[in-house]
């Protein structure tokens, strides 16, 4: 969807992003160039469950020792300092956002600044598969987990910065309902069930003259279960071609990307 943007001349503003998307919202915000797209990709390509989340007798340990996550993130915060050289959210070339869910209240918090492998692997943190991340606040320190536990897709975190006359380009990736015979294991089970807790739940009003621009993955695809990444190459076919028929019903102006 990126590269699709991208070479139809979309410059974003603005990059707000959740879990995975807010990834690759701050890989794109440390390097804003049709070359730090292609390197993004080349990330993805090469990824597996090992080197985003160790080895699985690891997980072994953490049940032993009942730590209320089964992946340690050290081996994901190490990642993202590779991947984002530029450690402060506020010092990035492009500025982005990051959405998390404050696991007090269930809301979506959205950052501008702060350290980003730490800001990053709370946005991502899994219920139960990562660990929380506690994060310093304006009030105090309060306890952060994924993103889209609060939102599927971090419309809020655009709502607070959307004026008229923008342009707000949502990369939409979630998927259908699960059926019983898709849940392979228990994290499916888990992750089917958080995106079903927030399915249904109202989006932003933006405000009059910003316009919603949506490209919307085919949901009928099945790319496996959560750390199943042989289905990257067709998933960037796919994205792509979303986000070629949203263009295609748009003349391409200002973007602020989500």
């Amino acid at each position: 969807m990126l590269r699709a943007l991208w070479n139809a001349g979309i410059r974003p503003d603005v990059l707000i992003g959740g879990s995975v998307g807010a990834i690759n919202a701050c890989f794109m915000g440390a390097h804003p160039s049709a070359q730090g797209i292609d390197d993004l990709a080349d990330v993805w390509l090469n990824m597996s469950e090992e080197a985003l989340c160790g080895r699985r007798r690891g997980v072994v340990v953490n049940v032993f020792r009942r730590r209320p996550y089964l992946f340690s993130a050290d081996r994901f915060r190490n990642l993202v300092s590779q991947w984002v050289p530029t450690h402060r959210l506020e010092d990035l070339p492009v500025p982005v956002r990051v959405a998390t869910t404050d696991i007090a209240t269930g809301r979506p918090v959205h950052h501008d600044s702060g350290h980003v492998p730490e800001i990053l692997a709370a946005s991502a943190a899994l219920p139960a598969i990562f660990p929380p991340v506690v994060l310093e606040g304006p009030d105090g320190p309060t306890t952060h987990v994924d993103a889209g536990v609060a939102e599927n897709v971090p419309l809020s975190g655009a709502l607070g910065v959307a004026q008229p006359g923008d342009r707000i380009w949502v990369l939409d990736v979630t998927r259908q309902p699960t059926t019983l015979r898709t849940l392979r294991n228990p994290l499916d089970v888990l992750i089917a069930s958080l995106a079903a807790s927030v399915r249904n739940r109202e989006e932003p009003t933006f405000p009059r003259g910003a316009e919603v621009i949506r490209c919307k993955l085919d949901e009928s695809y099945d790319c496996g279960g959560v750390f199943d990444f042989s289905h990257t190459t067709e998933l960037f076919r796919l994205g792509e071609e979303a986000a070629v028929a949203a263009l295609e019903s748009v003349v391409p102006t200002h973007a602020l990307a989500a």
